[in-house]
C-alpha cells in the first residue's frame, strides 16, 4: 500500500499516530536542541548571554514564520491536490514554495544586515545586553536562506505522508548543534558567537538533507524542478492565504516577544529578559510535540477533505484534538509542581532560579488548554479555511494577549505580566470551542448529505 492509499484507507487512529509520532520526536528533538543550546549558552556565557539570544529570537521567529506559512499553505495544496489527483498542481505547488521560501529569506538577511543595530534596540536590548545580541545576530542572519529552503520541503515531503523524512532532517540539525555547541562554545572558547555559528552549519545540514530527498533519492512522489519553480500568482496568493494564519501566530508571537522583552526591561531588569527566555524554551518542549500533532493532521484531514471522505476528516480532527490536549496537560503538571527543577536545567544563578521558578508557576496556569487551541487552528488550514484559522491565531497572542500584557502590569506591575499568560490562554480557549464545534458539526452534516 502506497502513502496516497494509506492517506485513504488506514484506519484514522493508526495513521494519526504514523504521521504524528515522527512529527512530535522531530518536535522533541528540536525542542532539546533550543534547550541544549540555552543550558550551554547559560553556563557557558551566563545570564546575559541568555538575554542577548531573547533579543534576537523576535527575529529568527520572524524569518522561520515566513517559512513555516509557505510551508504550511503549499503543504494544504499538495495534500488536497493528491487527494484529488491533480499531480500537476501539486508539483507547481512545491516550485513555487521553494521560490517564495528564497525570496523572503534573503530579504529579511540583507534588511537585518543593514539595520542590526537599530533592530535590536528596538526589540529591547539595553546597553549591557546590545553587545551579546549583536555578536550573535550577525552569524544567524547568514543561515537564513538555508532555514527558508529546509523548512519548506520539510513541510512539503510531511504533506506527501513522508513524514519520516521530515523528522530526520530535524534530528540531523539538533543531534549536529548539540555535538557543535559545546566545541565551539567552550573548546574553541567562542562564546555566543560559537553557539550562532554551531546553528547555522546544522541548518544547512538540514537543508542538504531535504534538497537530496527531492532532488536525488527517487522516494518523492513530487517533482522539485526549475520548470515548476516558475512563480505564478495563482499559486503564491492561495499558498500565502492559507498559511496566512500561521504567519499570524507566529510572526504576532516575534512581534510580541518584542513587546514583553520591552515591557520586562521598564518593569523589571536584565535578569527579566532572562528569565523569559527560559520559559520561552521551556515551554518549547511541550509546545512543539502539540505543534508535532497537528502537522501529522493536516496531510490526514487534507487529503480526505480533498476526496470527499468528510467521516474520515471528522473522527481524525477529534482524535488529534485529544492527544494534543493530553501534551498539553503533561507539561502544566510538570510546570506547577517541579517548577524549579525545569529552571535548573539553564543556570546556576540563585536570584535567576528563584525568579524564573515563581515566574513559571504563573505563566503555566491555564497551559492544559493550548493544545485544543493550536490544534484547532491546524485543522482550519488542513481544510483550506485560512480566514477561520486566522482568527484562532489572532485571539490567543493578538486579541486577547496585547491588551492583557499592557492592563495587567498597571496593576501588578511585573507580575501581571506573567498573569497575560494564561488569561489569553482561557480566552482563547472559549473561542476555538465555538469555531470548531461548529466545523465538526459542519463535517457530520457533508457526511449525512453525501450518504442521501
Amino acid at each position: 500500500m502506497d502513502r496516497r492509499e494509506l492517506l485513504a484507507k488506514e484506519r484514522v487512529g493508526r495513521l494519526l499516530w504514523r504521521l504524528s509520532v515522527p512529527a512530535v520526536i522531530g518536535m522533541l528533538v528540536q525542542a532539546s536542541y533550543n534547550i541544549v543550546d540555552a543550558i550551554f549558552i547559560g553556563r557557558g556565557v551566563g545570564p546575559l548571554g541568555l538575554a542577548g539570544t531573547t533579543i534576537v529570537f523576535p527575529i529568527q521567529l520572524l524569518a522561520s514564520s515566513l517559512a513555516v506559512t509557505i510551508g504550511v499553505g503549499g503543504a494544504s495544496i499538495i495534500s488536497r491536490s493528491l487527494g484529488a489527483k491533480k499531480y500537476e498542481k501539486a508539483n507547481r505547488a512545491l516550485g513555487n514554495m521553494v521560490f517564495l521560501s528564497l525570496i523572503f529569506s534573503t530579504t529579511i538577511l540583507i534588511t537585518g544586515s543593514l539595520a542590526q543595530q537599530r533592530l535590536l534596540r528596538l526589540f529591547g536590548a539595553s546597553p549591557t545586553i546590545l553587545p551579546y545580541a549583536e555578536e550573535y545576530l550577525q552569524v544567524i542572519l547568514m543561515g537564513l536562506p538555508f532555514v527558508g529552503f529546509g523548512m519548506s520541503l520539510n513541510h512539503a515531503a510531511r504533506s506527501e505522508g513522508n513524514a519520516r523524512v521530515a523528522m530526520i532532517s530535524m534530528i540531523i540539525s539538533a543531534v549536529m548543534n548539540m555535538i557543535l555547541d559545546p566545541i565551539f562554545i567552550f573548546v574553541l572558547n567562542m562564546g555566543i558567537r560559537g553557539a550562532a555559528i554551531a546553528t547555522v552549519i546544522s541548518q544547512i545540514a538540514m537543508a542538504c538533507w531535504m534538497g537530496y530527498y527531492f532532488l536525488l533519492s527517487g522516494n518523492s512522489f513530487l517533482v522539485l524542478a526549475l520548470r515548476y519553480g516558475q512563480p505564478q500568482l495563482e499559486y503564491i496568493k492561495e499558498i500565502l492565504s492559507v498559511g496566512a494564519a500561521e504567519f499570524v501566530r507566529m510572526a504576532s508571537g516575534s512581534m510580541i516577544i518584542v513587546f514583553i522583552n520591552n515591557s520586562l526591561i521598564h518593569y523589571g531588569s536584565d535578569i527579566s529578559v532572562a528569565v523569559y527566555g527560559i520559559l520561552h524554551r521551556a515551554l518549547s518542549f511541550s509546545f512543539l510535540p502539540i505543534v508535532g500533532v497537528s502537522q501529522g493532521l493536516q496531510p490526514i484531514l487534507g487529503f480526505n477533505y480533498g476526496a470527499g471522505r468528510y467521516d474520515r476528516a471528522r473522527d481524525v480532527a477529534r482524535l488529534a484534538i485529544i492527544a494534543a490536549s493530553c501534551i498539553a496537560f503533561c507539561a502544566f503538571m510538570v510546570g506547577m509542581f517541579f517548577p524549579e527543577k525545569v529552571v535548573r536545567l539553564f543556570t546556576t544563578d540563585l536570584l535567576l532560579i528563584k525568579e524564573a521558578s515563581a515566574s513559571l508557576r504563573i505563566v503555566i496556569t491555564a497551559y492544559f488548554l493550548v493544545g485544543f487551541q493550536i490544534t484547532g487552528s491546524s485543522m482550519f488550514q488542513a481544510l483550506g479555511k485560512g480566514r477561520a484559522s486566522l482568527i484562532l491565531s489572532l485571539t490567543r497572542q493578538v486579541i486577547f494577549f496585547l491588551p492583557c500584557v499592557v492592563i495587567l502590569p498597571r496593576f501588578f506591575l511585573l507580575k501581571g505580566i506573567w498573569l497575560a499568560f494564561p488569561t489569553a490562554d482561557a480566552l482563547a480557549f472559549l473561542v476555538t470551542v465555538t469555531l470548531v464545534s461548529r466545523q465538526l458539526g459542519a463535517l457530520k452534516m457533508e457526511r449525512s448529505e453525501q450518504n442521501q
